[in-house]
């Protein structure tokens, strides 16, 4: 069973570390002080195929911020970290046949990489958004992670469009920082905040773009490579609850296992063996799920039962009926009297 994704798993690239300490040399930090006042060793960085732990990570970014003075470092370093900066992943990404397809397997595997965000893709009639919230509390690092995610992202579709593209648009959860008119000299657009989450939206008419380095062969040795880095690196963990956040946002039109292992940029059978390996099946958080909306409705809602099937998704009531029985040992409707809620 994969670990929980926290603070001391070893999954961000070195490459990471030796741009922002490139960085910080360029600010007048050199690379031996900015890594004493973040309490590394210069040895942890010998092997460039290596990975830091995120909380050695944390520490060289927080220590880089303090003594670059720079506020907009985040984004800075975001801008520096294209395609190559990204190891395997970035290679696939430079082998994809078009932008799409770029874009997809990028969601699908961009765990390797030890980003500590949930990443969502919502596909409009005009533009592609992708929306990012934190997978763990990023705490004082939080626009600091945002504004680099962001900033690579845009710095790997100048890369692999060969110009820099035009109508993007991005929004931050954050409130608007004094250096926000950086934003605007980096996408293009003025930035929102105060959003929900972050996101960035590209317009579609790139997503067909064919990539000049296009290489089924390379794009297949990728893949394979990156999924043996998801069984090896801890990076599993948040699969299992952004199921659990699709099934609660689709009430009444859960899709099934393989409908949500593609929303959710991933293969049925991965999806399936990662279930199985958190001791839990599809059905079984689909029950779950069904099973807290029961309860919330029958506690908040004066809805009639069928209405609470419908809504669950069940055609028939009394299938309502024998489910709610099975999982809490109650009618719905005695538990809703009062007599069989907690």
């Amino acid at each position: 069973m994969s670990k929980p994704l926290s603070l001391h798993s070893e999954l961000v690239p070195i490459t990471y570390a030796e741009v922002l300490l490139q960085l910080a040399e360029e600010f007048g930090i050199p690379r031996e002080r900015l890594l004493a006042s973040a309490g590394l060793r210069a040895e942890l960085l010998l092997n460039p195929t290596g990975r830091l732990s995120l909380a050695d990570f944390h520490q060289l970014a927080g220590a880089a911020l303090l003594l670059c003075e720079e506020p907009a470092l985040g984004l800075l370093l975001g801008l520096r970290l294209n395609a190559s900066a990204h190891g395997i992943l970035g290679y696939a990404l430079l082998s994809s046949a078009n932008l799409g397809r770029a874009v997809q397997f990028a969601l699908r595997y961009y765990r390797v990489l030890g980003l500590t965000f949930d990443l969502e893709l919502v596909e409009g009639e005009e533009s592609l958004e992708l929306r990012a919230s934190e997978s763990i509390p990023l705490g004082v690092l939080s626009r600091f992670a945002a504004e680099g995610l962001f900033g690579s992202l845009h710095a790997i579709a100048q890369f692999l469009l060969g110009e820099r593209p035009q109508g993007v648009e991005v929004g931050f959860a954050f409130a608007g920082p004094p250096h926000a008119e950086r934003y605007r000299e980096a996408f293009g657009s003025w930035a929102q905040f105060d959003q929900p989450y972050h996101w960035f939206r590209l317009p579609r008419h790139y997503l067909d773009r064919p990539m000049t380095l296009a290489n089924p062969a390379t794009m297949q040795m990728c893949e394979q490579q990156c999924e043996a880095l998801l069984a090896t690196l801890d990076v599993q963990e948040g699969l299992l609850s952004r199921l659990r956040r699709l099934l609660l946002a689709r009430p009444g039109d859960f899709p099934d296992l393989d409908s949500a292992a593609k929303t959710l940029h991933t293969s049925g059978r991965s999806l399936r063996r990662h279930l199985a390996a958190s001791g839990t099946s599809y059905q079984q958080v689909l029950d779950e799920v069904r099973k807290r909306l029961a309860l919330q409705y029958l506690e908040t809602t004066h809805l009639p039962l069928f209405e609470i099937a419908q809504l669950l998704g069940f055609s028939d009531p009394s299938n309502f009926r024998r489910a709610f029985l099975r999982w809490t040992g109650k009618a719905p409707g005695f538990y809703r009297s009062g007599e069989g809620a907690p």
